[in-house]
Order: C-alpha cells, then structure tokens, then sequence
C-alpha cells in the first residue's frame, strides 16, 4: 500500500468510527470469496489495492499440457474476481509481489526464466486497461535473478529481491529505484553473505525500508531491515535471537514501521515474529503462541490500531491471521489455506489475503481468496 493510499483509507476508517461507532462483531469473520482459476497448479503469492474497484491478485499457473510457467493477475472490481488483461509478457514468468496507487496505476513484479538456470527481473505495469512489462536491469545478467516485492509512493518505485552472483551459488540482495520513467539498481550494503530481500515499502522519496533475511558462516539466519534516508541505504536490523527471517513491512510514517516474519526457539519451535520501529529504535512486539509453529508471510494496515498479519501455521494446510487493536495482536478464525501469502487492505473497513489451497479431487493447486469487511 502506497502512502498517499494509507493516509486515504485511515481518513476512512477514522470518519467511519466516527459516524458507525466500533465495528460490528460481523466485520471479524473471515470468509472464502470465489476467484478464478485454470486448469493446472494455480497459487496466489501476493495482493494489493488502491479502492474497492482496484484489488490485485498476483501469482502464476503451471498449466496441466506442456510445460512452463504463466503469469496470472485476477483484479477485484467490488464484484467478482477477473483475470486481467496482460500484454507483452515474455512467457515462462511469474508475479511474486504488486502495489497500487491509484485505479490507473498499479506495479508487479517477478521473474522471467529462460534456458540453462537463467532468469530475468520482471515489472509490469498497470495503466488502467492492461499490464505491460517494463524494462528492468538484473543484478547477474547472464545468471539468476528475481523480484519478491515493490511499493510505489510519491513518484518513485520501489523492487527488491536476489540474483546468484557470478561464477558461486551465493545470493546477494538486489534493489532497483523508477525515477523518472527509468529503472536503475540502486546500491546498498552488504550484511550478510547470503541476502533474500523479500518486501520493501516507503512513506515517500526519502523514507523507505527493504526487509528479508540472510546467513553467514556465523549465523545460520537473521533478519535483514535496511532504510534508505534519500541518498543511501542504513542497515537497522531489529532484535533478534537464533533463527529469525523477515518477509513484510508495512510503514506508516518514518516513526511508525512494521515488520513480520518468524523466528525459532528452543521451546516453541517457529513462531510468528512482529516488530515496530517508532522512528529511533526497534521493540519486539509479543504475539500469540501459535500451536504446531507459525510464519507470517504480510504485514498490511487500515489504521495504527487495526492492522492484519497473515501467513500459514503448522506445517502448512491452516491459514493464520493475527490481528492489531493498538495494545494486543491476536489470532482470527479464517478459511484453511495451504499458503496464506499475500493482503491488502481497503478502507474503511476491509481486509483481503490471498493464497493457495489443494484440491484434492483434481489433485491441483487452486487460487484461495478470503475477506474481512
């Protein structure tokens, strides 16, 4: 979510209070909202929206003749779930992440994959009747390369992901910066060997924090948080002990920040992990002891005491959702899903998450869409 978005749908959410009172115990339930699926392995890995006629579903199909991958956006128009017009794509790709800004602005991203192990960074771009790629540069031209995440605020955007450096099998962190009509890497510094960069947002051109986790010879993994200032990227992990990883961010003002993933303990095995930055240093923020273990994959908002966190407890096959109400997170009851992996949130009252489930009769991945409203 944008941050001229955000301040949007918190007026909204404010001026709804105002008028309706406390939301109604009936906005609480998640429930399962039919989307559009193809015939093969169909998953969702991210969402967005800029309005009730503008929410986005990215992810791909692996179609069940021939081989290959295919791109697959589904838009929400305050009905029903469609499938959007693509055009130019390069074929064999798939959408990891998207952000909307407005109903005729809106950007995914991913990767395209060519012959022998080789993969290009993949934009596309929403002008409000089709998605066209855009052209990006790669971190390892002739090698590996992906994009995870992207956010767009006050002209400039945002993608963040990996390539395999040359001639190794080590991951190195990559951003890239639209300025101008232009897409170039922007650099930052290494903290780890290996670097997974999975999710960036910003509240404009000179706040931003990119998030993801790494390993080196001394740490198994830990958690990656590096914010650009306008002119260079600071890396400012939050607390962490053992194992802990991150994969979304959500960032309200330069003293108000998100961020979610998981970490492991000695007790109670993988838990879900949730941190808040207030503009000079980080807190661990408690959340409920999941049974079975739980990782958060989004972190999305409506207002400072009504965000969402929502990922895949156990060993996958239950949907989890945590919920802020400005003192406490706790867990909601929502439809089962194999993966919970991407949201967004529209004001003044809705919350969408989106994901994959199995269709044990067909034998097949299906597209799960769920809601809060």
């Amino acid at each position: 979510m944008t941050s001229s978005t955000r301040a949007a749908t918190i007026l909204l959410a404010v001026a709804a209070l105002l008028f309706t009172g406390s939301p109604a115990h009936a906005q609480d339930v998640w429930t399962t909202v039919p989307s559009s699926n193809q015939p093969g392995n169909n998953v969702l890995f991210g969402a967005g929206a800029s309005d009730a006629a503008h929410v986005w579903a990215v992810g791909r199909l692996r179609p069940r003749a021939g081989t290959g991958l295919r791109s697959v956006i589904l838009r929400h128009d305050g009905a029903s779930w469609q499938p959007a017009t693509l055009s130019g794509f390069p074929g064999n790709d798939t959408l990891f992440g998207v952000d909307a800004v407005t109903g005729t602005e809106a950007w995914a991203v991913g990767a395209s994959y060519q012959l022998f192990s080789r993969s290009s960074t993949l934009v596309a771009r929403w002008n409000g009747t089709s998605w066209t790629p855009e052209a990006t540069p790669n971190g390892n031209p002739t090698g590996v390369n992906t994009l995870s995440g992207v956010a767009a605020a006050d002209g400039t955007v945002w993608a963040v992901g990996n390539y395999l450096e040359s001639g190794s099998y080590t991951r190195r962190g990559l951003i890239l910066q639209r300025t101008g009509g232009t897409w170039r890497i922007s650099p930052a510094p290494r903290v780890l060997t290996t670097e997974f960069l999975h999710a960036v947002d910003a509240t404009g051109p000179a706040d931003a924090w990119v998030v993801g986790s790494g390993s080196s010879d001394s740490v198994s993994t830990a958690p990656i948080a590096l914010r650009w200032n306008g002119s260079t990227w600071r890396s400012m992990p939050p607390p962490s002990t053992g194992i802990t990883a991150l994969s979304a961010v959500e960032a309200f003002t330069p003293s108000n920040t998100w961020v979610a993933g998981y970490t492991q303990t000695s007790g109670d095995g993988v838990q879900p992990y949730i941190a808040q930055f207030n503009g000079t240093s980080w807190r661990r923020v408690a959340t409920p002891t999941i049974i079975g273990g739980g990782r958060l994959t989004d972190i999305v908002a409506l207002s400072t005491t009504n965000i969402i966190a929502i990922g895949t407890g156990g060993n996958g096959g239950t949907s989890l959702v945590l919920h802020w109400n400005g003192s406490t997170w706790t867990r909601e009851t929502a439809p089962n899903a194999v993966n919970l992996s991407g949201a967004a949130a529209v004001g003044p009252n809705t919350f969408w998450a989106v994901g994959n489930g199995f269709d044990i009769s067909a034998y097949e991945d299906r597209n799960l869409t769920i809601a809060r409203r």
